[in-house]
């Protein structure tokens, strides 16, 4: 069969499918072992085409927890604009008891991310909130402990007050989150690399390569930057369980939030991911 005699619904399908591998493809994740392969894993993947979000992958909230006050997570600030996926922080329009600001997360629906490699290209707001790409999970029991997982590939704040030094790297780390007696803490491994073009003035791309238990491998704009593994101290395998992947613009307690004229300022204000992708290694068969 030539390519004038396949049937147009076909063609059109082979072409869109072909062209959105290829879109993914030049993401160009690390060299995989040898004898495996990079597949793209759709749950964890979007170009943000479209002209809303894709509710069948994604919450416009966190789906358990509201946010650090003063900023809630609102999805009025959740929108896709011009190819992007826009978290527009404001000030509420009616304070909502400790919360003054309105904050946004994107949430995937599946929380079974695992070992693989996730890359985000993101531009940051120019506000004292974060931008970030990040992935967690409710944990497990272990013994009399409470374990859960949170690894942080990427947490900047484009318009820093107390930091000035923010904007300017990756700030990466990995959280083994135990609750027992009552308190929760957590036993952070945190990794950090410079560049010099601030994260608010141009995009940027962050990945991780979760590649077992105790390993992570961090990139920024597709170049290698550290490795971190995970605290042992409480269990000797900490990042066994999947996660959820988080898109998330937040407030800190140790950072100055925002004030309202810049809440208001829609040249600073805004959070922009231009796309996700979420990549799983695959055996090269015979």
């Amino acid at each position: 069969m030539t390519l004038l005699t396949i049937p147009k619904r076909f063609l059109f399908f082979a072409l869109t499918f072909l062209f959105a591998f290829q879109t993914i493809a030049n993401a160009e994740p690390p060299t995989p072992p040898e004898g495996y392969r990079w597949v793209p894993d759709p749950r964890f993947t979007d170009e943000f085409d479209g002209d809303h979000l894709d509710a069948d992958k994604w919450y416009d909230h966190h789906p358990t927890w509201k946010g650090r006050s003063p900023a809630k997570f609102m999805p009025s600030a959740v929108s896709i604009v011009d190819g992007k996926l826009r978290i527009r922080n404001s000030v509420l329009d009616q304070p909502d008891g400790p919360y003054t600001i309105a904050g946004g997360a994107v949430c995937s629906k599946s929380n079974q991310a695992h070992f693989g490699y996730y890359e985000v290209r993101m531009k940051a707001s120019k506000v004292s909130m974060s931008s970030t790409f990040w992935f967690s999970n409710r944990g497990r029991k272990v013994e009399d402990r409470w374990i859960a997982q949170e690894l942080d590939v990427q947490e900047t704040i484009g318009g820093p007050k107390k930091h000035p030094n923010r904007p300017f790297g990756m700030f990466s780390n990995t959280h083994v989150w135990i609750r027992e007696n009552g308190k929760k803490y957590s036993k952070s491994q945190p990794g950090q690399s410079e560049f010099k073009v601030s994260a608010a003035d141009e995009f940027h791309t962050y990945g991780v390569w979760w590649v077992d238990a105790n390993t992570a491998h961090f990139y920024h704009n597709d170049e290698f930057q550290f490795t971190l593994h995970p605290d042992t101290s409480i269990v000797s395998e900490p990042f066994t369980d999947p996660m959820q992947l988080n898109m998330v613009t937040e407030t800190y307690n140790w950072e100055t939030p925002p004030t309202p004229e810049e809440l208001s300022d829609d040249t600073k204000n805004a959070t922009y991911y231009d796309w996700v992708h979420g990549f799983r290694l695959e055996p090269i068969q015979p």
